[in-house]
């Protein structure tokens, strides 16, 4: 018994360690689940193997891992599983092949009869319990049977396989429940960050409308001047409104395509570009970089928009004497991008807002730019922080990792 006992154990370790990975990774990823799954069945027929009875021709455990196999539907790999148990079977424990084929063949008769079933999991679990019960049964009196007094020992040999069976399977569907439940949270976490986002794109749209029919009522036709103004007026509101759709949806539907790229010839390219615009503006622009090559995994054109919009941001926060400093620097593996800029500054509150969706200190801004650039820098694996105080300047550090 203390044998039988140890192996339950030994057997029932490898599917508590899947429950474990999979309440803490809930198991999003499909491709590392599958592989925990294979690792988690194989682990548990190889202590299923190390448990037999008296002259090695009677396995009560090996079962249990094809079971769970076709309990998750994975038909394939419990053939595979079953032709491995009874090819290790025959060859190392002398157990009569046909009775095992037959035996792991009825569970998959019973796997595809029932496959379709809405009550799968329960009426496979109910029928292949009743043939384990029958070949035990069978492979007992056949190999061991020499009295009336061991037929106590056959019932709780069947008890034992029927109660470790259930609490195996028991397990996974366990932690199939916690994968949905998490997928389900997620789901709602995920409609409600929609729903907020909605909120506040109709609200900021609201705001326009409201004045472009406002001044759509107090609009005299006949006052040629006034209404001239007016028009001006709504055309601006709506082109801030098409602003405003027009950035949500860009951040809605962020797509990242990564390749290897020069991060310096980046930095080389947005210089330029905005070179002459900055002087144009009475901008002195600082370019430091000691750097030959920086090769990161990234996206390109994403990366330039980011880099873009700060530096946008930060021309537009300078009154006079405007200075702006690109700097690039390497830490171990990452690559810091600074840019700074002696503007207005920002206060505390704004500091802390500045990523939140549709918050923004422009007259005409959208709000969506820095957090559309917050989501592509954390879609690089990066990070994007700032620094700022009012009247002194601002500085976006972006750190990616080479």
């Amino acid at each position: 018994m203390d044998k039988i006992l140890f192996s339950m154990v030994m057997i029932v370790f490898p599917i508590l360690m899947y429950l474990v990975f999979s309440c803490y990774n809930s198991l999003t990823n499909k491709k590392i689940e599958k592989i925990v799954f294979i690792v988690t069945v194989l682990g548990s027929l190889y202590m299923s193997f190390l448990f037999n009875l008296e002259n090695n021709k009677l396995l009560l455990f090996c079962n249990i891992p094809v079971l769970i196999c076709y309990f998750k539907k994975e038909g394939l790999f419990g053939i595979v599983l079953s032709i491995l148990v009874i090819l290790i079977s025959y060859i190392k424990y002398d157990v009569n092949i046909f009775i095992t084929i037959l035996k792991y063949f009825s569970y998959f008769i019973t796997y595809i009869l029932l496959y379709r079933r809405k009550e799968f999991n329960y009426l496979f679990f109910k029928i292949s319990a009743i043939i384990q019960g029958f070949f035990i049964s069978f492979e007992y009196f056949m190999n061991t049977y020499d009295g009336i007094d061991k037929i106590i020992s056959l019932f709780i040999y069947i008890l034992v396989v029927y109660l470790l069976t259930f609490f195996c399977l028991y397990l996974f569907k366990l932690a199939d429940n916690v994968s949905s439940l998490y997928s389900m949270m997620n789901k709602i976490q995920s409609e409600n960050k929609l729903k907020n986002s909605l909120f506040k794109l109709t609200h900021e749209i609201k705001n326009p409308i409201a004045v472009c029919k406002g001044y759509l009522d107090m609009m005299d036709l006949s006052n040629i001047d006034k209404s001239s103004k007016y028009i001006n007026i709504v055309k601006s509101e709506i082109d801030r409104s098409l602003n405003v759709i027009a950035d949500f949806m860009e951040y809605s539907k962020i797509k990242v395509n990564k390749e290897i790229f020069d991060m310096v010839m980046l930095m080389d390219d947005i210089y330029e570009s905005f070179e002459i615009l900055i002087k144009d503006k009475n901008i002195k622009f600082n370019y430091h970089n000691k750097y030959e090559e920086i090769y990161v995994c990234g996206d390109y054109d994403r990366l330039k928009q980011v880099f873009v919009n700060i530096i946008k941001n930060s021309i537009e926060a300078i009154e006079n004497n405007g200075i702006i400093n690109l700097d690039i620097s390497l830490e171990g593996k990452n690559v810091f991008i600074s840019i700074s800029d002696n503007g207005m500054g920002m206060d505390k509150e704004q500091l802390e807002n500045i990523k939140e969706m549709f918050y923004t200190t422009k007259k005409n801004g959208t709000g969506l730019g820095v957090a559309l650039s917050n989501e592509i820098i954390l879609a690089h694996n990066g990070v994007m922080e700032y620094e700022s105080e009012i009247n002194k300047g601002t500085k976006c550090i972006v750190k990616l990792p080479v």
